[in-house]
């Protein structure tokens, strides 16, 4: 587990990036939180979960290629800059274990085989879409593991709706079809985000209500739900919650960023 909870949200009046801030099993000295976001056009945003790398190298890299990225002159699908960005993740994975002092064919399996996963999300002209890509272990024909990359087709969506990656145990049942939290469910922000899900499903989102306050209204609730009940689904204890990023990109206009401070969400 890295402790983090991304929610990204297409509505019906622009596109909705939430991150939390805890740094979570890292060894880097004196930090208690990070940016997990960042903004590689004026008509994106991408976000960053998993393993930040040793003295957070990872990390790192994701900020870099996101500047580098926002320098380019001429506009950059966001599935490219997908692309990008865990390209060059895995390029410094890669090198860091070429530093290590075990050759790949002694490795060991990984106890979890995920290691990054990086999502981007925005305009492709009017169309709102959600790229998603993954960084991760993989075994070769060989009986070798090796570090590949991969697209994340049930994460990566485009239209409307609403998804959650990460630490997203609690905050998935908020929009599936279970009993769980049946109350919250009654919410006209999950409601709606529910009913987003199914329109996208059917190819319907022109018909969406779902809006971006509705969006920022259920990755608060998501967040507060997961801090409530994480430890019922295994998940440890302070290992998603912090200042809360917002990042909305409006159909017209500027990428706008609100932080909000745990006692604004947290009762």
């Amino acid at each position: 587990m890295f402790g983090t909870l991304i929610g990204i949200f297409l509505t019906s009046t622009g596109i909705v990036i939430g991150a939390d801030t805890v740094l979570w099993g890292s060894s880097a000295p004196h930090l208690s939180r990070i940016e997990k976001t960042c903004t590689p056009s004026q008509r994106s945003v991408a976000a960053f979960e998993g393993w930040y790398g040793e003295r957070l190298s990872l990390h790192q890299q994701f900020q870099s290629v996101c500047k580098t990225l926002s320098r380019s002159r001429k506009p950059v699908p966001v599935d490219e800059q997908a692309d990008l960005l865990i390209r060059k993740l895995m390029d410094k994975y890669r090198e860091q274990q070429r530093l290590s002092a075990i050759p790949a064919a002694a490795m060991p399996a990984p106890g979890n085989p995920h290691i990054a996963f990086v999502a981007v999300a925005g305009f492709d002209g009017t169309m709102p879409k959600v790229a998603v890509r993954e960084l991760r272990w993989e075994k070769t024909r060989k009986g070798q593991w090796s570090v590949k990359t991969a697209r994340v087709g049930k994460l990566s969506f485009d239209g409307c709706g609403a998804r959650f990656l990460g630490d997203d145990a609690v905050a998935a049942l908020l929009l599936d079809r279970s009993a769980h939290f049946d109350r919250d469910k009654q919410r006209p922000e999950v409601s709606r985000a529910i009913e987003a899900n199914r329109q996208r499903a059917e190819d319907n989102c022109f018909l969406s209500a779902f809006s971006v306050e509705d969006a920022k209204a259920l990755y608060k609730l998501a967040v507060r739900a997961t801090i409530d009940h994480g430890e019922t689904f295994q998940m440890e204890n302070g290992a998603v919650g912090g200042q809360l990023h917002l990042l909305t990109i409006p159909s017209e206009g500027p990428i706008q960023k609100v932080v909000i401070d745990p006692e604004q969400y947290v009762e």
